[in-house]
């Protein structure tokens, strides 16, 4: 077995990382190299550097090493950028339609960090030797989900043995508790497989209908992440997923297939704030059993306030990133009722493999639940 050095920052106390961090941002906002105390921006402080892209940068440099992502300039012409950056050898480059495009996003962070193209190769597949729950962070532990994928041929497990929904006002979402799970896959760097279920479910009694007591249908769900953030040019990180809710569960349970797809970003702020949010096309069972579209939107603003524990203020319009809500149960007509939650949370890294998180919500609209409680933990290997 190969000894392996701790990666520049993990060892090191919280101040000290923050502060090696720190010097990668300009004062422009852009990513360069750091070298040493005295490269370092009069603008730049640690509280810049939120959790989310400081553990970004910290998984993408080789052990020893100051990780930095460095963007190119939007006017500059990308063949000369790949002649003079990583070393392109050929001369007679057909020249690009969208050159500013081509430079403002950038899909492989492992090359935004170094010139060598050969070494960025060796820092990939680095990546991919350690299981680390930090990057990214469980997506379960709030409403929306990370634009970022988890390492190829590495797994997550996050599952919240304690979910309770009070019932709704307007007394179609019935109360319920739930042991939800979603089990993460790295097909490739930038590409998950992802299955997702409310797990064993209990749902009580409501408007004459029978408690009911089973096993919540799978979904079945792709993540992709498109690019990288470029704090430079404030273009945040974006991502894709899409799902497919079956009938694989309980029958008692089961709303219907519903496919479904979203938009995901992940966007660096001052003072250290990482805000995360989705939106797009969620799929509904309503109260006549007929599956219907809409509009839904999931927010997070997130802090770290000490080392290795972040809180978050988070919400949802109409439904969460994964499908948690039930469907609405004898409603009235073909409408869906809007459904409005906000709330807030905290996530524990405790290590480089657990992560432990809860959050305690309240609905806004009638047909939200009054109150959501989750807590749970999730498991990198």
């Amino acid at each position: 077995m190969t000894d392996r050095a701790p990666k520049t920052g993990r060892g090191l106390a919280a101040p000290a990382r923050r502060a090696l961090l720190a010097l990668a941002i300009v004062a422009g906002g852009g990513l360069a190299r750091a070298q040493g105390p005295e490269d370092a921006p009069p603008a730049a402080g640690p509280a810049d550097v939120g959790s989310v892209l400081r553990d970004r940068l910290e998984d993408t440099a080789l052990s020893g090493e100051a990780p930095a992502f460095s963007y190119p300039d939007a006017h500059a012409d990308p063949a000369a950028i790949y002649r003079d950056r990583y070393g392109a050898t050929r001369e007679d480059a057909d020249p690009f339609l969208f050159p500013r495009l081509v430079n403002l996003i950038f899909e492989d962070r492992w090359l935004l960090n170094e010139r060598d193209p050969a070494k960025a190769v060796r820092n990939r597949m680095a990546r991919r030797l350690e299981a680390d729950i930090r990057d990214p962070a469980p997506d379960t532990a709030n409403f929306p989900n990370s634009a970022y994928t988890i390492a190829k041929g590495r797994v997550y497990i996050e599952n919240s043995p304690l979910g309770l929904y009070a019932a709704s006002p307007n007394r179609l979402q019935a109360r319920v508790y739930q042991w939800e799970y979603l089990l993460r896959y790295g097909l490739t760097d930038n590409l998950e497989l992802r299955i997702f279920s409310n797990g064993l479910t209990y749902q009580a009694r409501e408007r004459g209908q029978a408690p009911i007591f089973g096993y919540s249908p799978l979904t079945f769900d792709f993540k992709a992440n498109f690019w990288e953030e470029n704090t430079r040019y404030h273009i945040p990180a974006m991502g894709l997923e899409v799902y497919l809710q079956t009938t694989l569960g309980s029958q008692s349970l089961a709303a219907g297939t519903q496919p479904s797809v979203n938009l995901l970003f992940d966007h660096s702020l001052p003072l250290g704030l990482d805000l995360e949010y989705n939106f797009g096309m969620t799929g509904v069972q309503n109260g006549q059993g007929q599956i219907t579209y809409q509009f839904s939107y999931q927010w997070s603003l997130q802090r770290e306030v000490v080392k290795d524990f972040d809180v978050f203020f988070h919400g949802f319009y109409n439904a969460a990133a994964l499908p948690r809500l039930l469907q609405f149960q004898g409603g009235p007509g073909l409408a869906i009722p809007q459904v409005t939650v906000l709330g807030g949370g905290g996530l524990w890294t405790v290590n480089d493999r657990l992560a432990v998180f809860g959050s305690y919500n309240f609905g806004i609209t009638d047909g939200a639940p009054r109150t959501i409680a989750l807590m749970g933990f999730a498991v990198a290997l």
